[in-house]
């Protein structure tokens, strides 16, 4: 938890949507702030964090994953944890509850469109004395797991909302920046090669592997996102090609069951709070072998030792499912939506793919699939929250002050 005086004030312009959401974040009893990348949900949060720390607003971060809760901390300068770690899960249960509340002044909670109806609940119930504050974007992919929470409170605006309306980044202009309001909206993207964008149309799906292997020998630091795991054109398919195109190591050194080898880019599957990594952290192996693995994470040039029993944890992560990239950001994403996948492609996957880039999309698939995931809107979920919400809830009111 952080409290006053922790740092100095910076100084940020803000534009009336962004005051908007420091008010709201210093104001609401229980309250959500939303914008597509680059609308300045960060600078607001900062601003707001800023605020709180003059006033003595005492208050806790935190986000649904290990990976997103180190960007948080990156991000704002401030230390934030996971959801999981807030809230104490011990023995299965979380020890933060109705009865053993949260005693921060707020709390607030990005990349709250990934909390399931299991999470939010336990949210709610952890945070009885505190205000609540959720910070993300409502057109992302809904969560794995039942309920689409922050979606739900977003649309119904049953509790304070504020929608960031105006873009910030340099980046305003870029193919991301005009495009992804266009797959949200179900309308097709411009797929004319500019700067920022290139197409690769592939219509077979046995040709989908070979088409990002030589987008992969352009950029090798690309990161390959597909709907799924399986299939010809799928995660675990593409991975095989790609570490042994890309990994200079030999291929007859040793390789656990999952694949991974030395020189290979990995993926940790799993929080592990005893050696410090988070699940969704990217890194690479320097060593391996049948007692162990030596892992340097990207973010932070972070080395870990792994013992055997840990190194289970570890996938191959040359390409990636969106919903693992999810809270994450690359410089350049290569994302596979071709027909093959054709149950699992929806408007929203292909939103949080491209949006997951900072400077470039390489798009490789076929216009049929394309044309399925921007008529297919999966974020809709037969949910009976903003129902219940309706009748009263004391959360949404505006506290004074």
């Amino acid at each position: 938890m952080t409290s006053a005086g922790a740092r100095s004030a910076l100084v940020f312009s803000l534009d009336p949507s962004q005051q908007r959401g420091v008010d709201l974040v210093l104001r609401a009893r229980f309250g959500a702030l939303t914008g597509p990348p680059g609308s300045g949900k960060t600078t607001t949060l900062c601003a707001a964090l800023d605020a709180c720390d003059a006033r003595g607003i005492t208050y806790a971060l935190a986000a649904p994953t290990g990976k997103a809760a180190r960007r948080m901390t990156q991000l704002t300068s401030r230390p934030a944890c996971t959801l999981h770690r807030l809230l104490e899960w011990r023995g299965g249960v979380f020890t933060r509850n109705e009865d053993a509340p949260l005693d921060a002044d707020v709390v607030i909670v990005d990349e709250a469109s990934m909390i399931d109806y299991a999470l939010g609940q336990a949210l709610l119930a952890g945070t009885q004395r505190s205000r609540l504050i959720l910070v993300g974007d409502a057109d992302q992919l809904p969560p794995i797991g039942v309920g689409r929470m922050f979606g739900d409170l977003v649309e119904a605006e049953v509790v304070p909302t504020v929608r960031l309306t105006t873009q910030h980044r340099a980046a305003a202009e870029s193919w991301v920046a005009r495009n992804a309001p266009l797959i949200n909206a179900g309308q097709w993207p411009e797929l004319v090669e500019c700067k920022g964008f290139r197409h690769v149309l592939v219509e077979a799906a046995a040709d989908i592997v070979p088409a990002v292997s030589d987008v992969a020998r352009g950029d090798r630091d690309v990161v390959v996102l597909a709907p799924q795991y399986a299939g010809a054109a799928g995660c675990d398919a593409l991975n095989t090609t790609l570490d042994a195109l890309l990994n200079p190591c030999a291929l007859t050194e040793y390789v656990t069951r999952h694949g991974v080898r030395r020189g290979a880019r990995v993926i940790q599957t799993v929080n592990n709070y005893r050696l410090e990594v988070m699940n969704g952290q990217i890194g690479v192996v320097e060593a391996i072998d049948s007692t162990g693995a030596h892992v340097v994470f990207d973010d932070d040039n972070k080395h870990v030792m792994y013992a055997s029993a840990d190194v289970s944890a570890l996938r191959l992560a040359y390409a990636l499912t969106v919903h693992k990239t999810q809270g994450s950001e690359f410089p350049h994403v290569c994302v596979v939506c071709h027909s093959t996948h054709t149950h699992m492609l929806s408007r929203s996957l292909i939103y949080t793919a491209v949006t997951r880039a900072r400077a470039h999309v390489t798009l490789v698939g076929d216009m049929v699939g394309l044309e399925r995931a921007l008529r297919t809107n999966a974020a809709r979920r037969e949910t009976s929250l903003v129902e219940r919400l309706t009748g009263g809830l004391p959360a949404a009111e505006v506290a004074d002050g």
